[in-house]
């Protein structure tokens, strides 16, 4: 195998906002996997502080 392919860096996580579906961050992960959290939106952080849930995320 090429040696330039052994030194890619391809972050295969995710981490997406629960409220507006924006990313917020990519991850460096050994599979693909999603996890959903809440953004710096002001919109989105009141939304979360009214529904009353811890803003901890949660993998899917």
């Amino acid at each position: 195998m090429n040696d330039s392919m052994n030194n890619l860096n391809v972050n295969m996580g995710v981490i997406i906002c629960k409220h507006c579906n924006s990313q917020v961050e990519t991850l460096n992960t050994n599979r693909m996997v999603v996890y959903y959290g809440v953004c710096d939106q002001p919109e989105c952080r009141q939304l979360h502080r009214s529904l009353d849930v811890p803003i901890n995320m949660y993998a899917e």
